[in-house]
């Protein structure tokens, strides 16, 4: 018998379920396979480091895949590590997104990340990508989309809202912004987009925000797509601009008035206090009697710069701002080597200009050491002893940043109530049945503290290193001054990225960040200001604020030539 006569003979005997099997069989596995091959493709391709020299970047395979969307998509599917200074891929801030992969959500796509929150009544949950784009050719229109889907979404206030913003900016210095809006009750796997296209100017950026602000309940977005519109094909990878070009002298948006120096150290006590640290702040005239609190234990050289707002630049204006704080200095014992500078701003600026206070402060310090601390923080008993103690049984360099843990009393103590005295009642008042005190913002925002390691400084005697990097992290620190230090760039001002862009910047220079084992700073509670409450609520204003972070990061990756940046 021949073998295809016994093929036809086998198959008469095989039952129609026997078939439908193998047929199911045949289709999960081509289906598995199908799912795998993309997969490998969508991991590893945001991984590569692409030579623009290589025939392969030039060719159209990229036509293969199965949507061409994907291909013409400049948003990375990558989630940036948060202990990497890098540009490319979604960053999150605090609030913390799940990511997952979901396949064959829609027609003629297979698999794609997705991202996932549970939304906030009170302040903003949101996932950011900044793209920015080549110079040739000129990008003068794009397309944003996204799917979304919600549940159990409720709005718990006037003006919710949730789905996608773009802020784009253009080459002329103006910029605009795109928003998809959804509605809370939208069906599963609603799709969304908008265009935008200008013929004056050419895009460079692109800083892209999936959010949600003033509900309850949950959310998750999949495929975010930004489409630039190029007359021929280009592959995506040669429209980025991978290592974005510096930042043209990134500045305060807020013009400061006059600066006066009312508290000059002499020659003499300058001399006499070179050795010590000098606590570096700002504060604005209404937050003045903050002072009389967080300096009470302070004994060495101050060096600070007050914000007073007017309205108008009458000299009896400024003539009783000035008594006023004159007064208020004197109920602050401030050493003979301090320098405070007044510094005069208008009541109409929207925004506090901190960065560049910080700037005047750090510029009239005249000591070795600085301590770079904010107004509402109290530190603690013998600092200057304690930290003289430190620098005798080690040895530190001068690009150390020495890291001065933070706490916070859970409620404002009163007057009568003694600052702990020592590492052991300050121990004692948080490790209590009910603790009086507790690691800073250890609920908001526990990234921000959480690698100085407080479970290891309960227990030591002795400094310590870091040897990890959070882009989150923003601890208070001590530093020799030397031309090495970066000053804090002045293009934040207002509430948002001021302060942890300066540790960012250090960490980027090289600074080795070693913990102090017997010093600490605590927070004192008072009325959350209205800088803070506007960042908290204005998904727009916080967009801004994100784009120029990652131009700050931009900037930095340029300048100590870290990741793409290296090469060039």
């Amino acid at each position: 018998m021949t073998s295809v006569a016994k093929w036809k003979r086998t198959f008469r005997q095989t039952s129609t379920f026997q078939i439908i099997l193998c047929v199911i069989l045949f289709h999960s596995l081509a289906s598995i396979f199908i799912i795998y091959v993309h997969l490998a493709w969508f991991f590893s391709d945001e991984e590569k480091i692409w030579d623009k020299t290589d025939d392969a970047y030039h060719s159209k395979k990229d036509f293969i895949f199965w949507n061409m969307r994907s291909v013409l998509n400049v948003l990375s599917s990558k989630v940036i590590s948060n202990d990497e200074i890098a540009l490319m891929g979604w960053w999150m801030d605090h609030a913390r997104w799940d990511t997952d992969i979901r396949c064959f959500n829609q027609k003629w796509t297979l698999c794609s990340k997705g991202f996932s929150t549970v939304c906030k009544s009170d302040g903003i949950r949101a996932i950011y990508q900044y793209v920015t784009f080549a110079k040739d050719p000129p990008i003068n229109g794009l397309e944003l989309s996204v799917t979304a889907t919600a549940d159990q979404l409720e709005p718990q206030v006037i003006g919710a809202s949730f789905g996608a913003l773009a802020l784009i900016k253009l080459n002329d210095g103006s910029s605009e912004t795109i928003q998809i809006q959804f509605p809370s009750n939208i069906d599963p796997l609603t799709v969304k987009s908008v265009s935008f296209s200008t013929s004056q100017s050419s895009i460079i950026s692109v800083t892209v925000m999936l959010m949600c602000y003033g509900y309850t309940g949950s959310i998750h977005f999949t495929d975010p797509v930004l489409i630039p519109h190029v007359s021929s094909y280009l592959p995506k990878r040669k429209l980025n601009e991978v290592c974005p070009l510096k930042t043209v002298n990134p500045q305060s948006s807020i013009t400061l008035g006059k600066t006066e120096d009312i508290f000059k150290a002499n020659n003499k006590s300058i001399k006499d206090h070179y050795h010590m640290i000098t606590l570096v702040t700002q504060v604005s005239m209404e937050r003045l009697a903050t002072l009389e609190r967080s300096l009470q234990l302070w004994e060495g050289p101050v060096s600070l710069v007050i914000y007073v707002t007017t309205k108008h630049n009458e000299k009896s204006s400024y003539e009783w701002q000035r008594l006023y704080i004159q007064k208020k200095l004197k109920n602050i014992k401030l050493a003979s080597s301090s320098h405070v500078t007044l510094v005069f701003g208008d009541s109409n600026n929207e925004d506090y200009p901190i960065n560049a206070l910080r700037n005047i402060a750090i510029k009239q310090v005249k000591s070795k050491y600085m301590f770079l601390l904010d107004a509402d923080f109290q530190p603690s008993p013998d600092f200057q002893q304690k930290f003289a103690a430190s620098l005798k049984h080690s040895s530190f360099n001068q690009k150390t940043a020495f890291v001065v843990p933070a706490f916070e009393y859970i409620e404002l103590p009163q007057r009568s109530d003694n600052a702990p005295q020592t590492k052991e009642e300050l121990l004692q008042l948080l490790h209590r049945e009910e603790p009086f005190i507790l690691p800073f913002r250890i609920s908001e925002s526990s990234e921000s503290h959480r690698i100085t390691d407080y479970w290891k400084w309960y227990r030591a005697d002795k400094a310590y290193s870091l040897n990890t990097f959070c882009d989150k992290y923003e601890p208070y620190v001590v530093l020799c001054k030397t031309n090495s230090v970066p000053y804090y760039d002045e293009r934040f001002s207002g509430y948002g990225m001021n302060k942890v862009t300066h540790i960012t910047e250090l960490f980027a220079a090289n600074f080795t960040f070693t913990v102090l084992p017997d010093l600490w700073v605590l927070h004192l509670p008072h009325k959350i200001s209205t800088y803070a409450i506007e960042f908290l609520q204005n998904a727009h204003q916080r967009l801004k604020n994100r784009m120029e972070r990652f131009e700050f990061i931009a900037d930095i990756m340029n300048a100590y030539k870290i990741g793409h940046c290296n090469n060039q």
